[in-house]
């Protein structure tokens, strides 16, 4: 039986203060690495969303990043004055701003690209996108988590139920389980992903 434990102490579960102590380093190649691998799908997210391409997304990312690190190097980043994920929304923001405006300088009265992150008009909205992204990533990094601790198969068969909506009768057949190992399987992974919610959600 797959057993809870204790969150493992890797670079996807370490504290945002532990990260932000290696970016202190400019030249700490494994902390700038983990800071890009947790922070970066959450930006670029963000960034689709606002309405951005691809490629205008990445380069959000990574200047959104990029600029959060010089800022923390140089003593601007207080968390007595807010929490990162609202310092690092409040950077995205404006690198988002800085992108549609490039593209409305080089293609003049394209209106194609309007959307949430430029509407002055919708903050609320702004920050609910911001929100609601941070809350998938954090899930996302809790279900690798519970990837890690459980058996293949157990995992597996939580996929196919939960996030593809597959028949457990069904599943169960393909996986060689019973429908009602298919279903505990299903309990388990949502049981354990509550558990390391507030953790992730904590160090996050």
């Amino acid at each position: 039986m797959d057993e809870p434990r204790e969150l493992p102490h890797s670079l996807a579960t370490r504290t945002s203060t532990a990260l932000l102590e290696g970016l202190r380093d400019p030249d700490n190649a494994q902390a700038w690495v983990a800071w890009v691998e947790r922070y970066r799908p959450l930006v670029v997210r963000s960034a689709r969303r606002a309405g951005l391409g691809a490629e205008e997304a990445e380069d959000v990312a990574q200047s959104t990043l990029l600029a959060f690190s010089e800022a923390y190097r140089q003593g601007r980043y207080d968390r007595e004055r807010g929490r990162l994920r609202t310092w690092l929304y409040g950077i995205a923001v404006n690198k988002v701003r800085e992108a549609r405006r490039r593209r409305r300088e080089l293609t003049p009265g394209d209106t194609a690209a309007e959307a949430l992150f430029g509407d002055l008009r919708a903050p609320d909205e702004l920050e609910a996108i911001w929100e609601a992204e941070w809350r998938d990533a954090v899930l996302l990094q809790c279900l690798e988590e519970v990837r890690r601790e459980v058996e293949a198969r157990t995992f597996r068969a939580f996929e196919l139920v939960a996030r593809e909506g597959r028949d457990p009768a069904e599943v169960g057949a393909e996986l060689g389980l019973s429908r009602d190992a298919v279903y505990a399987a299903k309990r388990r992974v949502l049981r354990r992903v509550r558990e390391l919610a507030p953790a992730i959600e904590e160090i996050w």
